[in-house]
C-alpha cells in the first residue's frame, strides 16, 4: 500500500530536495506541498493523507508552527500521522512535541534527513499509528529521568503548600539545602520556558494554578471568617485558641423587623434585608471594624482585634454614627422607590473580654465573649430607632464627640448598672 504524504518546508531547496528524497523511496507518494502553516493545514483537510512531514518553524510567525499543526492534524484527522524535522537538538522541543503521551507522531533532527533511511522508517512508523523519536534526543531524555522526578516531586511539594521546613522533613534534608534545590530548579525551569520547553510552561501553569487555588480558598475564608481573622491564619501566623484582649463591641439591630417579616414575602424580604446588611459592612469595614457575625438582621462588629488601635472606641463610636448615616440615605431611596424604611437601634460598650474559637461538632467559630458583650447587646436592645446608645467607659475614651447623659440603666441579667449615653451627631461645623 502506498503512504501518501503532505509536505511542510518553507526553504524551497530543502523542501524539493526531501520531495525528491521520498518520491524516490518505495511505497511512498508526496501528494502536496506548502510553504507555510495555514497552506499545510488546508492541504491535510484537503488530501487526509497517511502522514504529514513538517518543518518545526515556518512562516508566519517561525516559532512552533510545526508542533501545533502536528497537534491540531492529529485531533482532526486520527488517522494521518506527522513527523516532525527540526534543526534544535534540545530535548525540550521533543517534549512539546510528544509530552502529552499521544501517538502517531515523531520528532526527527534534520541531520537524519541525509540518512534517507531514517525519515522513511519514521514515516512508516506514524502511518501506522507509532511514535518515534530521534535517538540523540532519546539519549538526553534518559538521562535526565532521575533529575525531572526529583523536579517533579519538589513542584508537587511546594504547589500543595508546604514550606521549606515541610519539604526538608519530606526529603531528609535541610531547609537551606531546600532553598538551593528550588532556586536552582526555577532556574531551569525559566531557561526551559524560554527556549519553548511546553513541559516547563505546564510545570510553571500547574505551580501558579495551585497559587491560584490557594487564593480562592482564602476568598472563601475571608467570606465566613473576620477578614483580620482570615489573612492571619493565611499568612502562618495562627490564632491564640483564648487570648484576653480590651475591645469596643457594636451591636446593631434593625427596629420592626419581625412585623416586616410578616408583610414582605420571603424572597422580598432577603432582598430588603441583604441590602442592609452589605451597607452596614461596608460602613464597619471603612472604619476599620472586624464583623464578628451577622445574627438575622443584627450586626456585631468589633473594634480591637485581630489587632488593637489606641483609637478603637473611637472608631466605633464614628462608626456607628455613619451607620445610622447610611441607613437614612437607604431610607430616603426606599421612599423614592415605595418601599418600607427600616430604623436601627445600635448599642456600644468597651471592656475586657476573651478572644477565640468556640463551638463543637466539628464546627468553630472565632468571635469575643464576656460581660462587655453582653451589655453591648443589651444597651442595642434599649435604643430607639436611629438612636446611638454607649457606655462611659466607651463615651469617656473619646471626648470630642457629643454625647447627652441618658443616666444609670440596669441592664438584664445584671446587678450592677451602667452609666449609659446617648452619642449625638456632630454639628456641621464641627464635623467639618
Amino acid at each position: 500500500m502506498t503512504i501518501r504524504v503532505v509536505l511542510g518546508e518553507d526553504n524551497v531547496l530543502v523542501r524539493e530536495g526531501v520531495r525528491t528524497l521520498l518520491d524516490a523511496s518505495e511505497g511512498i507518494e508526496v501528494v502536496a506541498v506548502a510553504g507555510d502553516a495555514p497552506s499545510l493545514l488546508e492541504a491535510a483537510d484537503e488530501h487526509v493523507p497517511d502522514v504529514v512531514v513538517t518543518d518545526i518553524k515556518m512562516p508566519p510567525l517561525f516559532q512552533l508552527e510545526g508542533i501545533n499543526a502536528a497537534h491540531e492534524i492529529r485531533q482532526k484527522h486520527p488517522g494521518t500521522g506527522v513527523v516532525v524535522l527540526s534543526a534544535h537538538d534540545d530535548e525540550a522541543y521533543a517534549l512539546a512535541l510528544l509530552g502529552q503521551g499521544h501517538s502517531g507522531l515523531a520528532y526527527l533532527l534534520k541531520d537524519r534527513i541525509a540518512q534517507g533511511e531514517a525519515l522513511v522508517l519514521a514515516i512508516r512508523e506514524v502511518a501506522i499509528g507509532g511514535s518515534r523519536i530521534d535517538p540523540t534526543i532519546a539519549a538526553r531524555l534518559s538521562d535526565r529521568d532521575e533529575t525531572a522526578e526529583e523536579d517533579t516531586r519538589l513542584l508537587g511539594m511546594m504547589a500543595s503548600g508546604l514550606t521549606y521546613a515541610d519539604m526538608a522533613g519530606e526529603l531528609d534534608t535541610t531547609e537551606e539545602a531546600v532553598d538551593r534545590q528550588v532556586t536552582d530548579l526555577f532556574r531551569k525551569l525559566a531557561s526551559d520556558a524560554g527556549r519553548g520547553a511546553a513541559h516547563a510552561v505546564d510545570q510553571i501553569k500547574q505551580l501558579h494554578s495551585a497559587v491560584v487555588q490557594r487564593e480562592a480558598q482564602a476568598q472563601t475564608l475571608r467570606s465566613f471568617v473576620p477578614s483580620g481573622i482570615a489573612e492571619r491564619l493565611g499568612a502562618g501566623q495562627g490564632m491564640e485558641l483564648q487570648e484576653e484582649c480590651e475591645v469596643t463591641i457594636l451591636f446593631s439591630d434593625i427596629r420592626g423587623f419581625s412585623g416586616l417579616a410578616e408583610q414582605l414575602p420571603p424572597r422580598e424580604l432577603v432582598v430588603v434585608l441583604a441590602r442592609h446588611l452589605a451597607a452596614m459592612a461596608e460602613v464597619v469595614l471603612a472604619h476599620g471594624g472586624t464583623i464578628d457575625k451577622f445574627a438575622g438582621d443584627a450586626v456585631m462588629a468589633v473594634f480591637g482585634v485581630p489587632e488593637p488601635q489606641p483609637d478603637d472606641a473611637e472608631r466605633a463610636l464614628r462608626c456607628a454614627l455613619s451607620m445610622q448615616a447610611r441607613q437614612a440615605e437607604l431610607n430616603r431611596e426606599a421612599s423614592a422607590g415605595g418601599t418600607q424604611a427600616l430604623g436601627m437601634g445600635i448599642g456600644i460598650n468597651s471592656g475586657t473580654v476573651i478572644a477565640g474559637t468556640v463551638g463543637g461538632g466539628g464546627r468553630l467559630e472565632y468571635t469575643v465573649v464576656g460581660d462587655a458583650v453582653n451589655v453591648a447587646q443589651r444597651l442595642q436592645s434599649d435604643a430607639e430607632a436611629g438612636e446611638v446608645l454607649a457606655t462611659a467607659a466607651t463615651v469617656g475614651a473619646v471626648p470630642d464627640i457629643p454625647v447627652e447623659s441618658v443616666g444609670p440603666r440596669l441592664v438584664k441579667g445584671r446587678k450592677e448598672s451602667v452609666e449609659v449615653y446617648r452619642v449625638l451627631s456632630p454639628e456641621p461645623e464641627a464635623a467639618s
